[in-house]
């Protein structure tokens, strides 16, 4: 049996999505959630006795206690690292389309770093108010991230912050955690921060930020979901997929 606290606020997707409840996340909450489940990765990744990589992290697995503290949840597919173990590979690709990093949806490689570009996307959905799948824009962006790199890119950036909080944001601090997400998103595993950067970052303002690289925007062409794996071969450098659904992968213990 499990037996996990009361969180009566359910998860961010049921707050976030939606067009009334969102206004309950002002700024200060945004923020809140944002650097608690910043914390809680730095601790499965590097604070853990075993290093934890979660492989499903989205706005749906992080529940809100009564004071909008985020807990991050579902370890369903989650592995664990022992020793100098970094990384590792699996030739089933279980996740969701949409935050899976493109070094695991494309050749099965996972690790701390996976779980990173994840959360990149997580912190652009929290600071935008729009999911990364259905993502619609009349732009022409067919991603959340290509749009906030597009707006990056323009000097807009500030423009894709979500229309609910109005003016009641701090400029510096908003277009601070925008650049961190962006950074969290790119291409080459190497480059995105590990958690403790990040943590770092959100909570000191003397850290300098490096200018992100063009991020990748590309998660699920090809996939077979009655084999759950993808079909490489047919693999490009293409627009996420539409589809959120969870592709678990069912193993004994």
């Amino acid at each position: 049996m499990l037996v996990y606290e009361y969180v009566p606020n359910r998860s961010l997707d049921t707050i976030l999505f939606d067009s009334i409840k969102r206004e309950q996340l002002d700024w200060g909450r945004r923020y809140k959630i944002i650097s608690g489940i910043a914390r809680g990765l730095l601790y499965l990744h590097e604070d853990s006795q075993l290093k934890i990589i979660h492989r499903d992290l989205k706005a749906s697995n992080i529940l809100l206690d009564e004071d909008m503290n985020p807990k991050i949840s579902d370890f369903g597919l989650a592995r664990l690292f022992g020793g100098d173990q970094t990384g590792g590979t699996t030739s089933r690709v279980v996740g969701t389309f949409g935050y899976m990093a493109p070094e695991y949806a494309m050749r099965g490689q996972f690790s701390a770093k996976s779980d990173i570009f994840s959360f990149g996307v997580l912190v652009l959905e929290i600071l935008t108010g729009r999911k990364n799948s259905n993502f619609l824009d009349t732009e022409q962006a067919e991603d959340l991230i290509s749009y906030a790199w597009d707006h990056w890119t323009r000097g807009t950036i500030s423009e894709i912050l979500d229309r609910s909080l109005g003016d009641r944001w701090p400029r510096s601090e908003a277009l601070r955690c925008i650049q961190i997400g962006l950074l969290c998103v790119q291409e080459d595993p190497a480059r995105r921060p590990n958690m403790s950067m990040v943590v770092l970052m959100l909570n000191s303002y003397s850290v300098s930020l490096q200018v992100p690289s063009k991020p990748a925007f590309c998660v699920a062409k090809g996939y077979n979901f009655s084999t759950g794996e993808f079909d490489r071969s047919s693999y490009n450098s293409i627009p996420m997929t539409l589809n959120e659904v969870s592709v678990s992968e069912i193993e004994p213990r």
